[in-house]
């Protein structure tokens, strides 16, 4: 009995470790791993075992932007099972990783890990954290590519809390400012995001600010009329050369 109590305020209680494939990987690639569960001083049920994916995005609370934790994935991985005493179980694990993930570039990029929790009724659920680095898939980078080789450099890449993309709750913004020798030094930076797309595999939402000039842009750019919107779907299959006469189009 007291061997019972004490693992339920979390003395003796099992423990779990993930051992991730890699620590590195591109959006839209398959994510795996282990999960090692180690028994504690008795055995235990444990009702279910959950692999969340987590990053920090920027709420706004009470008109402040602070950064919280936001689960945007979950997998279920295991039915109900009992770990006895000292015993030892390998759970393996393949996640999909969506293409609109959290990326890991830029400044201010977001921080994400991989949460498992396993859950232990009457105790306290034990928990392992591994961080995880998303890279760009192939559409993004020849997205980004196009813009480098339009005179624009990636300036940030903020991740905000957003109901505009349902599949994940958050929307990341990337900032994009133009190079001297560049063609669009008339405008003050460019911004692109990926949301959901109905006709293709992603949207893409572009951004454009020019600089005030005069007082006419400078009125402009205080009514805010000076941001122009773009929404195009996007296939998959585009070329990096086709990528960037969209992208001058939209941003001339």
């Amino acid at each position: 009995m007291f061997d019972k109590v004490m693992a339920a305020i979390g003395i003796g209680n099992a423990q779990v470790d993930t051992r991730l494939a890699s620590s590195v990987i591109r959006s839209g690639e398959t994510l795996e791993g282990e999960i090692h569960i180690q028994g504690g001083n008795v055995a235990q049920e444990i009702s279910g075992l959950v692999l969340n994916l987590i990053s920090e995005v920027i709420k706004e609370v009470d008109d402040k932007k602070i950064r919280v934790p936001h689960t945007w994935a979950r997998l279920a991985l295991t039915d109900p099972m009992t770990v006895a005493a000292g015993e030892s179980h390998v759970v393996n694990f393949s996640m999909e990783i969506p293409l609109l993930s959290p990326l890991s570039v830029g400044h201010q990029q977001p921080k994400t890990w991989v949460a498992t929790r396993a859950d232990i009724d009457k105790a306290i659920d034990p928990r392992d954290r591994d961080p995880l680095e998303i890279r760009p898939g192939v559409l993004h980078e020849k997205l980004f590519n196009a813009m480098k080789a339009l005179g624009f450099h990636l300036k940030g890449a903020p991740l905000e809390a957003s109901r505009r993309n349902p599949s994940t709750g958050c929307v990341q913004e990337f900032e994009f400012k133009p190079g001297q020798a560049s063609r669009f030094g008339h405008l003050d930076e460019a911004e692109l995001a990926f949301l959901p797309s109905q006709e293709g595999v992603l949207d893409l939402l572009i951004q454009r600010d020019t600089k005030a000039r005069g007082l006419g842009s400078m009125l402009a750019e205080v009514s805010g009329s000076d941001e122009k919107f773009y929404r195009v779907s996007l296939s998959g299959n585009e070329s990096q050369d086709q990528l960037e006469t969209m992208l001058a189009q939209a941003l001339s």
